[in-house]
């Protein structure tokens, strides 16, 4: 409806001044959905590496819908081999098969 006739959607029914929105609400849903779902998980529970416990991995796997970065968690005893721009392998998907 339009603000001529008083009726405007947002505004105050005495006054003509917009109505604040309520985004404390989305705020909160918004919280939630970023939090993290699990904590990263080495191959049958072995330790976690010190300093960067978890890698950003591109897999080229020739696939459009895998164009983008998956989390890996870095065993200790490949921790000071995993380092930024590496070549690593890694199990990808159920499968029993390692991409490079």
């Amino acid at each position: 409806m339009s603000r001529e006739n008083g009726s405007g959607v947002g505004e105050g029914a005495e006054s003509g001044v917009p109505e604040p929105e309520q985004l404390a609400l989305i705020r909160d849903s918004v919280r939630k959905a970023k939090v993290p779902r699990a904590k990263p998980r080495t191959w049958r529970g072995a330790a976690l590496a010190k300093e960067l416990p978890v890698a950003r991995v591109l897999v080229d796997k020739g696939v459009l819908h895998l164009d983008r970065y998956f989390d890996y968690a870095v065993p200790e005893e490949l921790d000071e081999q995993a380092r930024p721009g590496v070549r690593v392998r890694v199990r990808f998907g159920a499968g029993a098969r390692n991409v490079r």
